[in-house]
C-alpha cells in the first residue's frame, strides 16, 4: 500500500510538472509572468521527483536502516516469479537519476560544482523519466496481477492541478491585455 502510494504521488507530480515545464508554450508563459517564482517551482519539483525515484531504487537496506523500496518488496515476494529481474532493471534505469541526487540533490560533490567541464552530471532526460514512472507502476501491478489478478492505475485527477494553473495564467494575460 505505502509503496503504491509513493508511486501515486511520483506520478502526479511528474504529470505535473509534464503540464508545467513539458510544453515550450507553457514555460514561455511561466517565463514570461513570473519567472522567478516558476523556477523555483521547477527546481522544487525536479529534486523531489528525484529523491522520490531513488527512495523507490533504494537497496533493502541502508546505513542500518530498512528501506521501503522495489528491493524489499522483491525480497518478501520471493513467490512471484520474476520481480527480481524487474526491480533490477529498474534499479538499473535510476542509475543517471541516482547519481544526480548524490551529486547535487542530496549532497554537493565539490569536484562537480566548482569543475562541471571536468565533472559533468550525467543529464537525465524526459523519456528517462517516463520510463522510470512506467516501470515503477508497472512493477507494483505486476506484483498485484500475481495476488489479484487486478491493476491499478497511478494516475490522479485533483481540482486545481497544473491544467488549472495553465487556464487562469492565460485567463489573467488575456485579460491585462485588453485592459
Amino acid at each position: 500500500m505505502w509503496l503504491c502510494q509513493d508511486v501515486a504521488s511520483l506520478q502526479h507530480k511528474w504529470d505535473f510538472w509534464l503540464e508545467l515545464f513539458g510544453k515550450s508554450e507553457n514555460t514561455d508563459l511561466l517565463s514570461e509572468l513570473a519567472p522567478a517564482s516558476f523556477n523555483i517551482i521547477l527546481e522544487t519539483l525536479q529534486n523531489d521527483i528525484t529523491m522520490a525515484i531513488c527512495r523507490l531504487s533504494d537497496p533493502p537496506k541502508s546505513v542500518g536502516q530498512e528501506n521501503l523500496s522495489f528491493a524489499t518488496l522483491a525480497k518478501n515476494c520471493i513467490k512471484v516469479e520474476g520481480i527480481e529481474s524487474l526491480v533490477t532493471e529498474f534499479q538499473k534505469i535510476c542509475k543517471p537519476v541516482r547519481q544526480r541526487r548524490n551529486k547535487k540533490v542530496g549532497h554537493r560533490d565539490l569536484n562537480s560544482a566548482i569543475k562541471p567541464l571536468e565533472y559533468p552530471l550525467q543529464g537525465v532526460s524526459k523519456e528517462q523519466i517516463d520510463t522510470i514512472v512506467k516501470t515503477a507502476a508497472d512493477i507494483l501491478n505486476f506484483v498485484l496481477q500475481n495476488y489479484e489478478n487486478a491493476e491499478m492505475s497511478f494516475h490522479t485527477i485533483s481540482p486545481g492541478d497544473a491544467k488549472a494553473l495553465m487556464f487562469w495564467l492565460k485567463k489573467g494575460k488575456a485579460s491585462k491585455n485588453r485592459a
